[in-house]
């Protein structure tokens, strides 16, 4: 081999494995719903490059940690600043999910969780909730508003939702906070157990301060109570 050709090779190798630095790594319950929200979000915010989705592979809390876990083995030389997974309390197991969170918190990820389910999130941006409201009751609610306001019903498959719903986006972190307020005033912490709670607003904070030189990227449970 040329003297030139084995510096070229070793360039090479030197590119290949020089770490990277990212932003922000997520993980997602779900394929469709809130994929498309945050999908939209970094569009608008322009923050293509500066965030990565994991790949998908279950919809089970635990199977959302160890996507992160997963991604993270495949690509060593890939560094982010906050590691994040969105799960919802739904029907899962108190092992489930706050074993996933309790791992999490071991771990340093993030946690932008909802009781019950990511539709509370959504119904944030246009009303503040404060009592018990199960799945059925959220997706009613959401038909009725999205009719009166967009002229159709709400839906999970729907990549439209950030559009529709952009500008509202500071009612629903303000109307988020106020529930966590609630908690501390009823039990004294974020019950994760008790209906209703969303820390979705933490990650879209977190999300809307990158090209900020100072961010604001506080997430539970490692900085559970700063609103």
């Amino acid at each position: 081999m040329r003297t030139d050709d084995f510096h070229k090779n070793k360039t090479k190798r030197k590119t290949k494995n020089k770490s990277e630095s990212k932003a922000v790594l997520i993980a997602l319950e779900d394929t469709k719903s809130s994929r498309y929200y945050f999908e939209k979000l970094i569009h608008y915010k322009g923050l293509s490059g500066k965030v990565v989705f994991v790949e998908h592979i279950g919809t089970n809390p635990k199977k959302v940690l160890e996507a992160i876990k997963k991604h993270k083995k495949e690509n060593p030389n890939i560094q982010f600043e906050k590691e994040w997974i969105v799960i919802d309390r739904d029907s899962f197991s108190k092992d489930d999910f706050k074993g996933t969170i309790e791992e999490a918190r071991q771990k340093g990820i993030c946690v932008a969780f909802s009781n019950e389910c990511y539709e509370l999130w959504i119904l944030l941006h246009f009303e503040s909730v404060n009592a018990h409201t199960s799945r059925e009751d959220l997706k009613s609610r959401l038909n009725q508003i999205f009719r009166e306001k967009f002229g159709k019903e709400y839906s999970k498959a729907s990549a439209d939702v950030y559009a529709l719903i952009i500008g509202q986006q500071q009612t629903a972190i303000d109307n988020a906070k106020k529930l966590v307020k609630q908690h501390y005033r009823d039990y004294g912490k974020i019950d994760i157990e008790k209906n209703p709670i969303t820390m979705i607003y933490q990650l879209v904070e977190c999300l809307d301060s990158i090209h900020l030189p100072k961010k604001q990227c506080d997430c539970f449970p490692l900085s559970p109570n700063i609103l």
